[in-house]
């Protein structure tokens, strides 16, 4: 049975944590979340080097959110974000 998971990763900068949080909508052919918590933790952090030549690196935390057997029906919401409302830049 398949799995949605919410998965947050955090930011570190020259090996250095920031504020920074992605959180990634991931689809898991499985329904032990144990067994994809465990895939989560041994995927290579993503890294890169910015514009400073400094090293940036997304790492994994936690699973936020799951969603076992999702039903993928014409016109479901599957992700939805609610915000408030944008700030003018000058």
């Amino acid at each position: 049975m398949p799995m949605l998971v919410i998965a947050r990763y955090h930011c570190e900068v020259a090996g250095k944590a920031t504020e920074s949080l992605d959180y990634q909508v991931r689809y898991f052919d499985s329904d032990s979340l144990d067994e994809v918590t465990a895939r989560l933790r041994v995927e290579q952090p993503c890294t890169y080097v910015n514009d400073c030549q400094e090293t940036v690196s997304w790492i994994f935390d936690s699973i936020v959110a799951t969603e076992p057997d999702p039903q993928f029906a014409d016109g479901k919401e599957l992700i939805g974000f609610i915000t408030g409302r944008p700030r003018e830049i000058d």
